[in-house]
């Protein structure tokens, strides 16, 4: 559905260092206790094309949608130099923060790539609010991931104060050291929200080895689904309806009883 034919709403919100983050709210034709935030990639923002595609299926379905820029993509390619996983995920903590003063009592997260692994890392909290989570293309070995994108066999021993270029972009080396210093294992053990995982076979930019991993260490329930002939960006038209045709039931089978939707729109 395109984007002129939904009711959306431009936001802003502060993160917790008081930084403005841009948002939109897409709101369904009725009153909704459940909401979905999508968490974008490394290289990618709100505007990302799988969730322009995806906003309609999912507040058709009923739930209230937010997506958000997080900090580092104001300035880009500059801001890369600032990018901290473990600060998009309280970004996301704020983004949740803020949906729930917005009428909205239960979540669903739907993270792709770097984005699936800030909402990994904010469900091994088992924040209460949380009923599901969908992870697209997620990079659980992030040293794999790190000598991929940065060509650098010896990454552990980047000096602390200098740079890497990643796609021609420099990003400061302490993202590389604060990666490298996160638990993953112990956070996909940490999860209880059941969790989707899908992931192209051909992906060439995160192994899917990965999704792999993620069948083997996440201890909640979850269903692992590979796309024989996919790669990591899933944005061709069979992409989407495979998307669309995973996602909104696994949203849905796991929404509550209490966060079925009602008749009447969101507050605002």
């Amino acid at each position: 559905m395109a984007l002129i034919d939904m009711n959306t709403e431009e936001i802003q919100f502060l993160s917790d260092r008081g930084v403005r983050l841009e948002g939109r709210l897409y709101h369904p034709d009725r009153l909704s206790y459940g909401g979905v935030i999508f968490c974008h990639g490394f290289f990618s923002s709100k505007d990302a094309y799988k969730i322009l595609n995806l906003a309609g299926d999912i507040t058709g379905a009923g739930f209230t949608l937010l997506t958000f820029d997080f900090s580092f993509v104001s300035g880009m390619p500059q801001s890369f130099l600032k990018f901290s996983i473990r600060q998009e995920v309280r970004e996301l903590e704020t983004a949740a923060r803020f949906l729930l003063t917005r009428g909205v009592r239960f979540l669903h997260l739907i993270g792709s790539s770097m984005g699936g692994v800030v909402a990994l890392l904010y469900a091994a909290s088992r924040p209460e609010c949380l009923r599901s989570l969908s992870l697209i293309a997620t990079p659980v070995d992030l040293p794999a991931l790190i000598a991929t994108l940065s060509g650098d066999s010896d990454f552990k021993n980047l000096p602390e104060n200098g740079t890497t270029v990643i796609d021609g972009i420099p990003v400061h080396n302490e993202f590389f050291h604060e990666a490298l210093a996160l638990d993953i294992p112990r956070a996909m053990r940490s999860i209880s929200a059941p969790v989707l995982v899908i992931h192209g076979a051909l992906d060439t930019v995160v192994d899917v080895r990965n999704a792999r991993i993620l069948n083997d260490s996440l201890a909640a329930g979850h269903r692992v689904l590979l796309v024989p002939d996919g790669d990591h960006n899933l944005t061709r038209g069979e992409d989407l309806d495979l998307l669309r045709s995973e996602i909104l039931p696994w949203i849905g089978t796991h929404a509550g009883n209490d966060e079925r939707p009602r008749n009447k729109r969101v507050s605002r």
